[in-house]
């Protein structure tokens, strides 16, 4: 067990005759952030949801951000920081390879003019634009 200053401690438990046989890590899959649903998504009901048409898509970072855009709709989703959204797009990317599609195109990086282009054009399509600056969903405990 681990205390709220990150020190681990052994398990002390109520019954003696109880004890550990094994134990196990174990991982909890992220989730990441839909802005048009206002709520926490799993990669499969992200992939479900938005690739699910062979239709031609763009897919991009910015900061915390992944943006998938198909014409002229634009998807925004949140991730905790920039190095999660490249992996996010990494993992993506790698998806699509393993199963031969060829619908989408993976930007992974942009300039910093192609960069103020999209603030602009997020924002006139609705998008806060301080929201769309903010480089990490959590707040340091300092």
């Amino acid at each position: 067990m681990v205390d709220d200053l990150g020190r681990n401690l052994t398990a002390i438990l109520d019954n003696e005759s109880y004890i550990f046989l094994d134990i196990r890590k174990y991982k909890i899959e992220e989730k990441i952030f839909d802005w048009q649903k206002q709520k926490r998504i799993t990669y499969n009901q992200f992939i479900k949801d938005y690739f699910f048409d062979f239709n031609l898509k763009s897919v991009f970072t910015l900061n915390n951000k992944i943006c998938v855009q198909v014409n002229e709709d634009v998807s925004v989703f949140s991730l905790k920081d920039d190095s999660e959204s490249k992996r996010l797009l990494s993992v993506l990317e790698d998806t699509f390879i393993e199963q031969s599609r060829n619908d989408c195109i993976f930007v992974s990086d942009v300039s910093s003019a192609q960069r103020k282009w999209i603030y602009n054009i997020m924002s006139s399509k609705g998008f806060n634009k301080k929201r769309l600056y903010r480089t990490k969903t959590t707040f340091s405990k300092r």
